[in-house]
């Protein structure tokens, strides 16, 4: 598994933890939600400032080990 996918699945994964729809995370990220179903499937090439974005609304920190 790519790390797209890996990344695409926590964030779904938290997401759905939260009780937010991917509507609902699109209308806080300002992103489309076309969008937030490419990346939660890994098939979006997202880039840190997307990601931190997505992470922010999600009241969650980008771990890097």
């Amino acid at each position: 598994m790519n790390h797209r996918i890996k990344i695409g699945n926590r964030i779904a994964e938290i997401r759905k933890q939260r009780g937010l729809t991917q509507a609902e995370l699109s209308e806080i990220t300002g992103l489309q939600q076309v969008n937030i179903s490419k990346i939660e499937t890994g098939k979006y090439n997202v880039s840190i400032d997307i990601l931190n974005k997505v992470c922010k609304a999600l009241e969650v920190e980008i771990k890097i080990e």
